[in-house]
């Protein structure tokens, strides 16, 4: 047990206990009111709030405040319809977690409706909001709010007293439309990044990392980001342990130095080009659905599976079409089933895209888009090797081939981890049927049975599912026949997913 100290501080809160008093069973201990989320909570003797770490108090008595009390930090968040949820609950949770008194403000009392349709009423209005220690700025649907002149005196006006001023997601646009980031470092969402110079020339977009601190003034990267921020915040104010112990209690996993932004991965120059949700251009009469997408900074892989009638020469001409629309400049033509273009970004940064198309099934077409810095465009199918994929290999896989009446069959192949982590196979995904299921073979009562399993363990080592543990795809939506390749995505429990073009076959014995 930790000595008992006579003043105990703790999210910026002072109490002097009224008395230390021994273990009495006739007694309840209680955790002073900090807001951390157990003041309810009671126990049977004296010690430490496994929340906050202060000094219990007997249930009923008053904590006496020392001559050196302070209040508890506040936090005014704005509010307004249309905000974004996580923007706004995200930061909130984690200052309320830590101890402060959090409220919302808006520019009248009448609920709000948020982006997503939650109805919130907020505490206080623009003119009747106390003063706070930390102004923090949401985004979403903000182009009433960012021109509106009451909002943006508001801002001006309150940022003066208060001690950290922090937007989320595009509040850094509403930030901007104040003033206050002329002359700084600034990040917001990477689709909108490119509008914070656009508002004020100003500012120095910073596109590689999640929060931006200047000091008095922190912006951060879209949605998520602002949790992130929230915590830095608190290591800030009350150090880094403090700020650690808020991020265990939330089950949040905050890396105080995580350089991940969604504005900095490598399929920034592709999403202006093919949009946020990676619309391959198709012909009228086919249907592209994307299989994949991921990578890092420095390389990016993108695959979908078009439907149809479709011809490879086609799908790259028209991908062709989009990408020289959008700047990239087309290097060599390699024939029909293949396009490289080069594109240079605004930090002088040579980029290479290179995208195949190729027949995997009877009508059916599976396109690559793969893009890489200069230099490493060999690598750029390799995604994310910092999580495990190149460690994850799938090998020897076949599906079976079945007669066309029939509509299930099942894949068959070897996964060999070298992670150094035991790791398991939660799920196999593919457009081809309509439901895919892990299944083990077992004898029952003399019968063989197959169990539909939730998981598959995948020690170090390697795992054969070719014979009691085996893929079945199931409803399939067309017969496959010998030859064709179909793409399967296998997902782990570790998060790794891994997307695999199958080759269909007859049983040797046949």
């Amino acid at each position: 047990m930790f000595l008992i100290a006579a003043i105990v501080c703790i999210g910026g809160s002072v109490w002097t206990p009224e008395k230390v008093v021994a273990a009495n069973t006739n007694e309840a201990y209680v955790c002073p009111p900090c807001g951390c989320g157990l003041d309810d909570k009671t126990y049977d003797k004296p010690g430490y709030c496994p929340g906050c770490n202060m000094a219990l108090m007997v249930k009923g008595s008053t904590p006496v405040p020392s001559t050196s009390q302070r209040p508890l930090k506040k936090v005014a968040i704005l509010i307004f319809d249309n905000v974004q949820i996580i923007d706004y609950t995200g930061p909130y949770e984690i200052f309320g977690a830590a101890g402060f008194q959090v409220f919302t403000v808006a520019t009248n009392t009448s609920p709000i409706t948020t982006n997503m349709g939650m109805k919130v009423t907020p505490h206080y209005t623009l003119e009747d909001a106390p003063g706070a220690d930390v102004l923090l700025i949401p985004g979403g649907g903000i182009f009433a709010t960012q021109q509106d002149p009451r909002v943006i005196k508001w801002i001006q006006e309150r940022s003066k007293q208060a001690e950290i001023v922090m937007s989320v997601c595009n509040g850094a646009l509403i930030l901007a439309k104040t003033g206050l980031l002329d002359g700084l470092s600034a990040t917001t969402t990477a689709g909108l990044i490119d509008g914070l110079t656009a508002i004020s020339p100003k500012i120095k977009v910073v596109r590689d990392q999640r929060y931006v601190d200047n000091g008095k003034i922190i912006t951060t990267a879209g949605l998520s980001s602002g949790i992130d921020g929230a915590i830095y915040v608190v290591s800030k104010l009350f150090g880094k342990g403090r700020a650690q112990l808020v991020a265990l209690g939330e089950e949040y996993e905050w890396k105080s130095e995580s350089k991940y932004a969604r504005a900095n991965l490598a399929d920034r120059h592709i999403t202006r080009v093919l949009g946020r949700v990676y619309a391959l251009p198709v012909p009228e009469g086919t249907t592209a659905e994307l299989l994949s997408t991921e990578g890092t900074a420095q390389n990016w892989e993108m695959q979908w599976q078009v439907t149809g009638k479709p011809k490879p020469a086609e799908l790259l001409t028209l991908l062709d079409e989009k990408m020289t629309g959008g700047q990239w400049v087309k290097d060599k033509n390699y024939g029909d089933d293949n396009r490289i273009w080069k594109f240079t970004d605004q930090e002088d940064q040579t980029w290479i895209a290179k995208a195949d198309a190729s027949e995997t099934l009877s009508n059916v077409i599976t396109v690559k888009l793969r893009v890489a810095r200069a230099g490493s465009i060999s690598t750029a199918p390799a995604p994310a090797s910092e999580n495990g994929t190149d460690k994850l290999v799938i090998r020897d896989a076949w599906i079976q081939e079945m007669p066309p009446a029939k509509r299930i069959t099942a894949a068959h192949l070897i996964i060999e981890n070298s992670t150094g982590k035991e790791n398991a196979l939660i799920g196999v995904r593919t457009s081809v049927a309509g439901a895919v299921e892990l299944h083990r073979a077992e004898m029952d009562n003399g019968m063989m049975r197959m169990r539909k399993l939730d998981r598959i363990a995948v020690p170090v080592g390697k795992t054969d599912l070719t014979g009691e543990l085996h893929i079945m795809l199931i409803d399939l939506k067309a017969p496959l026949k010998e030859g064709d390749q179909v793409p399967l995505t296998f997902e782990f429990q570790s998060g790794v997913n891994k997307t695999v073009n199958v080759p269909v076959r007859k049983r040797q014995s046949e």
